[in-house]
């Protein structure tokens, strides 16, 4: 999934088709913003946490625990045109996410004409067909991702050549599908540079996430026996036996490919949240649609929302005392004569950093997957810049010196 113009920055490794990345620029992070290295304990608790009181809270208050429909979307480049020959491991994820997971799947072909108008008008149909706060929406996409560093920009190409024009910008669409529907929303992309999406963006109320084929300014195998297609397929029918009947989360995939990983040749993915929660999405089997939960509709939309903090004297905080304040607080507010329809999870996050011993600790177990953090880009003025220095900077970072490294989230 290489374009001709990045192939001054790659090695060939002999004996494998796997490529790496031979810059001066430092590792590319999980996210350009440390407080959201999502390998730090803190988060894994706080994901953990977020899905007994979930499921807790829909136990106590009858509340539909799981998506009414999941609905995906595949998109490729049509065969006759699609240089990476993805159509056998489409069909093969297709197949698991209809037959497996009972999920409504459907394709999206782009061609030589019209590819991103079709793009635009067919994605945007489709989530307006689906949107529903109960559902889940799913896109997909497999084929070449070239990252334009002057629009910032995530381009969808059917072939790497330089010259070739047939491109459909992905940007234009998922502005969309992270601001203007309802639904939770999992994208995932088996193309290069589809973290470089994640430089600039807003947290959410609602879930959106992204699995990327690679971190930011990485490439991906080609489709094969270690692509990131075949290593989602194998994970997914694992993942969903091993869980049956309850959920696993977007989280629980990335730890498996984490850990699946084939030195030299598979790289590992980035998953990337905008939400203002701990949440993940949740993916399982969908019960037969009569068994399927709903949303009771005697019970009316919200009309105020009540935010609180508890500062908890101790710092142990588990299962057992979500499950007790799942069950005792509805009937409490409603005593107090302020019944609610449901109970959020907003955080639960430790006061105070890190010692030095848990530090060492941490960087120990994870110093193959650290990477090097830069800061966020500031604007001219909040760097104390006038334009002209800021765009000088710019083209300083574009030619390859490397950004300094500040500092690491744990």
């Amino acid at each position: 999934m290489v374009p001709p113009i990045f192939q001054d920055m790659l090695v060939l490794n002999s004996g494998d088709s796997s490529l790496r990345v031979n810059t001066v620029l430092p590792p590319s992070p999980l996210s350009l913003n440390p407080s959201d290295l999502n390998t730090s304990r803190d988060d894994e608790e706080q994901s953990v946490l977020q899905e007994h009181w979930d499921k807790s809270i829909a136990k106590h208050m009858n509340l539909p625990d799981g998506y009414q429909n999941v609905y995906v979307l595949m998109i490729k480049w049509a065969d006759a045109i699609d240089q990476l020959r993805v159509r056998e491991e489409v069909n093969d994820l297709a197949n698991v996410f209809e037959n497996v997971f009972k999920y409504d799947v459907q394709e999206l072909e782009l061609h030589e004409t019209n590819a991103q108008l079709t793009l635009n008008s067919k994605v945007m149909t489709w989530a307006c067909e689906h949107n529903s706060a109960e559902n889940l929406l799913i896109v997909y996409y497999a084929g070449h991702g070239i990252w334009d560093i002057d629009h910032r920009v995530l381009e969808f190409a059917p072939n790497n050549d330089p010259n070739n024009r047939i491109r459909a910008i992905w940007n234009k669409v998922e502005s969309s599908l992270r601001e203007d529907v309802a639904a939770d929303v999992f994208g995932i992309m088996d193309c290069c540079y589809a973290s470089d999406l994640n430089r600039n963006v807003v947290e959410l109320s609602r879930t959106y996430e992204m699995l990327a084929a690679s971190h930011i300014g990485e490439l991906t195998p080609q489709p094969g026996k270690h692509s990131f297609t075949r290593r989602l397929i194998k994970h997914l029918k694992e993942l969903v036996v091993e869980n049956a009947p309850m959920y696993f989360t977007t989280r629980h995939i990335q730890e498996r490919m984490q850990r699946d990983r084939v030195s030299g040749v598979a790289k590992p993915p980035a998953l990337w949240s905008h939400s203002s929660s701990s949440r993940h999405i949740r993916l399982s089997k969908l019960k037969p649609v009569h068994e399927r939960p709903h949303r009771n509709q005697a019970i009316s939309s919200h009309a105020r929302f009540l935010h609180l903090g508890f500062a908890l004297e101790h710092e142990c905080f588990n299962e057992r005392h979500i499950e007790n304040l799942t069950r005792s607080l509805p009937m409490l507010l409603r005593d107090a004569g302020a019944p609610v329809v449901d109970i959020k999870w907003l955080g639960c996050r430790k006061v105070g950093g890190r010692t030095f011993k848990e530090l060492a600790q941490y960087v120990i177990q994870h110093r193959e997957h650290l990477s090097a953090i830069s800061p966020g880009k500031r604007t001219a003025e909040e760097a104390g810049l006038d334009d002209g220095m800021e765009g000088e900077m710019d083209s300083v970072m574009s030619r390859g010196r490397p950004k300094p490294v500040t500092e690491v989230t744990i």
